[in-house]
């Protein structure tokens, strides 16, 4: 509707403006007083202001920004009406605003540029450009190259799936283009697209803090993923759940012909996570002067302190006492040849940009799996042996936070975490030898 009497009887141009303009926080619609009650002459001039308004709102494109488009409508109307015989002057220009709006970001009203100038308050930038300077950013500070390229990945696959929906080529859509429409529509899309759970959190907390970023930084007014969630986690029925290794995948595997012929280092890395809860790039990357006695314990020192070692996370950094299995089974002493050759425990290299220490193990895993029948994706990974060495612990009943320290996780517990001290080696080892593997 363009023409209408309000209950004075003085008539007015409205215009409502696009429902993906109101989602941007722009008004619900424009309304200019024709300072008349004259039908005739109302409609003379309804044609001239209704005409301006159109162009104005056609003119608006990613880049404008909320007040400069109302304080510049409210400019270019008045000039208009000044034109007017002005006999209700009491009568004024309004626009209704949308409740709890959020205004978007930079200046261009590109028909009527030449009219008008209006300092650019905030910066604007494309998606590819803002991910661009958050990797460097992020670059910059003490995070694992794997981190990094996740995190990489991950938001350029929101980029390019929020793009493809959108009349706006990837190079032209800004950060402040996305609204929490976009995000919830990128979440729908996600959940069909065959990940897991797991996966599809790590994906929208990447997003989040690429956002949280973006707001830091000033290119938008708030974080469109705040409240985007995956929803509740699935229930796995038993034959689904493939996070630990059976006591019958485990003789399979230990018990091959194929195992049997695999590089020393191959059994040592398995047994190492099997006996001892190491992180398959924790056990690959260690150097002998890493295997220490403490307190008359030979125990394994988990640390960065080598070159191109790394670790998780502070928590990661431990001492594991060495399971009786392993002395038993000749570690000790193939610790001690290594010592004199090698400065590296095994011969595992880092591999690629992120230097994944066990890149080449889990292939060599994964051949050997496939080799024994074990069909893939219907199969425990070199990331279930750590998995499985937690599960034992917990049927052992073990405590939480003896467990964490052991395997290298953030204490579950306060108390703990905040006045506790580590657990002794000699305990630890108790605690370890209690797991035995019916293999």
């Amino acid at each position: 509707m363009y023409l209408y009497r309000a209950p004075n009887n003085v008539y007015f141009t409205r215009i409502c403006l696009a429902k993906y303009l109101r989602d941007k926080g722009f008004p619900f619609d424009v309304k200019v007083s024709l300072l008349t009650r004259d039908r005739a002459e109302a409609v003379i001039r309804n044609i001239e202001v209704a005409g301006t308004l159109k162009k104005i709102i056609k003119s608006i494109d990613h880049k404008t920004r909320i007040n400069d488009f109302i304080r510049y409508v409210d400019e270019v109307i008045n000039n208009l009406r000044a034109q007017f015989d002005a006999d209700d002057s009491d009568i004024t220009f309004n626009i209704t605003p949308k409740p709890h709006f959020i205004p978007i970001r930079d200046t261009k009203l590109s028909e009527h540029r030449e009219s008008t100038t209006v300092a650019q308050v905030m910066p604007v930038l494309a998606l590819n450009e803002a991910l661009s300077a958050f990797i460097i950013s992020k670059q910059k500070s003490a995070i694992r190259p794997l981190s990094i390229k996740q995190l990489e990945q991950r938001t350029r696959h929101f980029i390019d799936t929020v793009s493809s929906k959108s009349t706006l080529k990837a190079e032209s859509k800004c950060v402040h283009d996305i609204t929490s429409a976009d995000a919830m529509t990128y979440r729908d899309a996600l959940l069909t697209q065959g990940r897991s759970y797991k996966s599809n959190k790590e994906y929208l907390a990447a997003i989040f803090q690429f956002f949280k970023w973006c707001q830091l930084m000033n290119y938008c007014t708030s974080n469109p993923f705040e409240s985007v969630t995956v929803g509740q986690k699935p229930k796995a029925k038993p034959n689904q759940s493939r996070d630990r290794w059976t006591h019958i995948e485990l003789k399979r595997l230990l018990r091959s012909s194929s195992f049997e012929a695999s590089t020393t280092d191959f059994k040592w890395v398995t047994r190492l996570m099997l006996y001892g809860g190491l992180r398959p790039s924790e056990a690959c990357q260690l150097k002998p002067a890493d295997i220490k006695l403490i307190d008359g314990i030979h125990c394994i020192s988990v640390d960065d302190s080598g070159d191109a070692q790394r670790l998780k996370n502070i928590n990661a950094k431990r001492h594991v006492p060495i399971h009786k299995y392993l002395l038993e089974q000749g570690f000790i002493a193939f610790v001690e040849q290594r010592k004199s050759t090698h400065t590296q425990l095994f011969h595992y290299k880092p591999v690629g940009i992120i230097e994944d220490w066990s890149k080449t193990y889990c292939k060599q895993l994964a051949k050997l799996q496939t080799d024994i029948g074990m069909q893939a994706n219907q199969r425990p990974t070199s990331y279930g042996f750590r998995h499985t060495f937690i599960d034992e612990m917990k049927q052992l009943d073990i405590s939480e936070h003896i467990v964490a320290q052991i395997v290298g996780h953030a204490n579950p517990n306060i108390t703990f975490s905040r006045y506790g001290k580590d657990v002794n080696v000699d305990a630890l080892l108790k605690d370890i030898e209690r797991i035995e593997y019916q293999i």
